[in-house]
Order: C-alpha cells, then structure tokens, then sequence
C-alpha cells in the first residue's frame, strides 16, 4: 500500500514538472531573454551576394601591385570614404567636388565662365535649394540597393551615405559632361572655363586612372539616376548618353578608333570600370562566339593563380622563326597567328597602363567574369617578356611602346605578373598559344636547326662581326691562292 502511495506521488510530481514545463514555454519571456535572441540576428541577412558589382581586389593582386589599385587623388564611393579627409590630395578634391556641385547647382550657363563674365551675384544666392533635395532625396531611395552592390559592409551613417552619393555622383557626371563639351563639341561656354582640372594634364590623368579603379566605384544606376535629374533640369532631352560620355573620358588611357560606337548598350552596366571594359570585348567576343567557347572561365590554381598552357618567350620564338608584326586598325585584344607571323595590335604601357589592365584582371576574377578576356591578355604579355631583349624584340617591330622607364623598367612590369598569375588555361587566344607552340615544336625537333640558329645567335648577333668574319674569310682565301700560286710557280715547267 505504502508504495503504491508513493508511486502514484512520484507520477503527480512528474506531471506537475511537465506542466511547469509548458508554462515555461508559453509565459513571456524576460527582456534580457529577448535580447539576447536578438543578438543571434544581428548581421544576419538573405542576401546571397547575387547584387555584388563592387569588391575588395582579390588579396594576391593587391599584395603584389598594391599602389595599381589604390586611387592617388580622389575617393568615389564608401571603400576610401575615410581617407577623403585624411590624405592631402584626396582633401585638396574634395573641394573640387563641393565647386562642382556649387555650380551644378546654381543651374547658369554664366557661372561655367570665367569669374570677369560673372555677374556681381553671389553663388550662394544662386544656389537652387529645391533641386538640391531632389538629388538628396532621390539618392536616398537608391541608399539601400546601393549598399547592396558592396560586398563589404560600411559603418557610414545614412545621411552621410546618402550625401555622399549626391556629392561623388555629382562631380563624376559634370566632370564626364565638362570633359566631352570642352574637348569634343568645343563648346564657347565651356571653353572660357579656367578649371585646373582641365588646365593641368596630370590631375586630368589622375582622375581618369583614379575612376576606373575597381574599388572606388559607384554604382552605374545612381550616376544614370543622376544625370536623369540634371538633364531634366537643364531641359536637355537631346544630351549625348552617360556611356558615351564615359567612354569618351576614359579613352586616352588607352586609345582606342571609334571608342564609342563599340558600346553595347543594351547589357546593363556595373559601374564606370564595367563600362570602359565592355569596348574592348566586342570583336573578339564575337570570334569566340562563333567558335562556341563563349564559356571562358580561367582555371585557378589553390593560391588563386591561374594555369594552363605555357608560350615561349619572344627571343626563343623569334629564334624559332615566328616573325612578329604589328597589327593597326584591329581592336588591342584581337591577336592573330598565321603562316609563322604572330600579328599583334600595338600596346603602349606605361604605369597607368598596367594599373588599368589589373583592374580589369580584378574585375574579371572577382564577378567570376565569362569571358575573362584580359586574364587572357596579360598572361600572353607576361608569357611573351622575359628580359629586357624580348621587349626590345617586341619595341622594334612597333608592338610595345613604353612611354616611360628603359627597356629593363618595362620587362620588370610584365614580369611581376609571373608571381600573381601563372599559366594560361582555356581562353580565347588557347588556339594561338597552341599554334605558335606547334610551330616552334618543329624547329625544336631539328638538331640541325637549334644548332644553326644557336651559332648565329651566339656569334653574330653583332654586324661587326659578321665583318670581321667576312675579312678573315677573304683573307684566307687571299692566302690560299697566294699560296698555290707560289707552289705553281715552283713546279712549273721551264
């Protein structure tokens, strides 16, 4: 009796705990207990980086060429936002942009004079307050898709996100509109502007290389958004279109005919550097197409560098026979083997040459890029240069052109490549690489041949000795006969 009393006790007091239990679940919870949960979502979001356009460089580029992606002068966008004030060049065009924006602002043809046609009004009287909440308010509905096309997060207040979109945006978009109308159409109203931007070819050159770095990017939506509300204010319905501009300013960077009929406008566009990469693409991507290798990714090694085939160095081609000829009027990546002549366009580098080239690389590799065409290129380049004699190779055949820095200066730069980008793999110049490779495969395979080309390289690489050569074989000759005519004379019958 006693334990069936107790038993059935046990299953109250076990009942009773569950019941306790579900109170537990069920009663509200402490605030302490709530933000403590909270605490688990914090950071926590969807996105899966399908919005990304805007990327840190990849950490083996920017370790190996790290001054080629850093801007030198001006900061667009949130990666360099704390730098702006901190660096003198970059606080010296910050007040560039507030004089742009002064002057966007004030909306008068006169105030893009000099200051002897301005009237005696002052520019903050002409100041239009209203369009001024347009573009804050008009970026401030923009503020949240254009965090999301940054894959690294910024502690920047939303005012001062949202300002500095205005201000950067502002000054991209005058500076492209100002640049094409005073370069291009020769406008009066422009042409009186005394603008050290314009005046002075270097700021000019620094901020072409400065824009297109990949990370001091602005989304292209809230440049176009931008332009939209300037050109309606300025009841401009005819205005040359953003990509043009764009294109247009970028240009001398690295020439090319035409620049802006190779647009395509219909793909969407990422940012400023996405636009200027587009024009490259568009003869060759097309060959590639129509070869179906329209899926160009390159094969990366574990250290994040690439691999593949392998081209032999400009010297040993040409001791191979490969002739090299420059190819004008093609666009710079559409490279050409035919009949033991490698046809390359010509390509003058310089610093800002290959910054703007590893951008692209930057870019290709971090978007994951499908037709990684300059991945490609800089890999041919750094593949072809060995020693300062391959650029020399190149240099006379009007291939390279190096505007600055010796022959030794240029091999060095195209070297470096070798250390963050090794080999080639599938791309669109895989069928040249491999061509070429053939074709020197035979002078390999022919002992007589290497031996050949080994002497003459080794012997008389130098005219004078081909001189010197040629006189001694005279004088042997000389001597030879000198020598047989006495022994004729002696045994001559009298």
């Amino acid at each position: 009796m006693d334990r069936g009393n107790k038993s059935e006790r046990n299953n109250g007091e076990i009942e009773a705990q569950r019941q306790d239990q579900r109170y537990d679940n069920h009663k509200p919870r402490s605030p302490e207990s709530v933000i403590q949960i909270n605490r688990l979502y914090e950071g926590l979001t969807s996105d899966t980086g399908n919005s990304w356009t805007i990327y840190p460089v990849p950490n083996h580029l920017s370790v190996a060429y790290r001054n080629a992606f850093e801007p030198r002068i001006i900061s667009i966008g949130p990666h360099y936002y704390k730098f702006r004030l901190g660096r003198t060049q970059m606080h010296v065009m910050e007040k560039h942009k507030k004089r742009f924006l002064l002057r966007l602002l004030g909306g008068k043809p006169e105030l893009r004079r000099s200051n002897r046609d301005m009237p005696t009004t002052s520019q903050e009287e002409r100041v239009d307050r209203e369009f001024g909440k347009d573009l804050m308010e008009a970026m401030k509905l923009l503020e949240k898709e254009t965090r999301a096309c940054y894959s690294s997060k910024f502690d920047i207040d939303s005012n001062d996100f949202v300002a500095m979109m205005v201000l950067d945006g502002c000054f991209v978009v005058e500076l492209l509109r100002l640049y094409y109308e005073l370069f291009h159409t020769k406008s009066t109203v422009v042409a009186n502007e005394v603008d050290p931007i314009f005046t002075h070819v270097r700021i000019l050159t620094n901020l072409q290389r400065d824009l297109l770095m990949l990370e001091n990017q602005l989304p292209f939506f809230v440049l176009e958004k931008l332009f939209m509300l300037i050109n309606k204010k300025n009841t401009d319905p005819q205005a040359v279109p953003l990509e043009v501009l764009a294109v247009t300013f970028f240009n001398p960077l690295l020439p090319q005919q035409n620049v802006a009929s190779k647009l395509n406008t219909k793909n969407p566009k990422a940012h400023l550097l996405d636009v200027f990469h587009s024009t490259f693409l568009e003869s060759v991507s097309e060959k590639v197409h129509k070869k179906g290798k329209d899926q160009i990714k390159p094969q990366l090694n574990p250290d994040g560098s690439i691999r593949g085939l392998a081209l032999h160095f400009a010297s040993d081609l040409q001791e191979a026979g490969v002739k090299f000829r420059k190819r004008e009027g093609h666009d710079l990546l559409d490279i050409k083997f035919a009949h033991g002549t490698l046809w390359v366009p010509p390509l003058s580098i310089n610093e800002n040459t290959v910054s703007l080239l590893l951008n692209f690389i930057a870019y290709e590799l971090r978007v994951n890029h499908r037709m990684s065409f300059f991945t490609n290129y800089l890999m041919f380049w750094e593949s072809l240069v060995y020693c300062p004699g391959d650029i020399r190779t190149l240099h006379k055949r009007g291939i390279i052109n190096h505007v600055s820095g010796s022959e030794e200066d240029m091999a060095n730069l195209l070297i470096k490549c070798r250390q963050v980008i090794n080999d080639l793999d599938l791309g669109y110049l895989y069928d040249i690489i491999e061509e070429v490779n053939e074709y020197s495969k035979r002078y390999y395979t022919s002992k007589y041949r290497v031996w050949w080309r080994s002497l003459i390289r080794e012997h008389f690489r130098s005219p004078w000795t081909c001189l010197s050569l040629f006189a001694a074989i005279i004088i042997v000759l000389l001597t030879f006969l000198q020598t047989l005519y006495a022994m004729y004379s002696y045994y001559r019958p009298h």
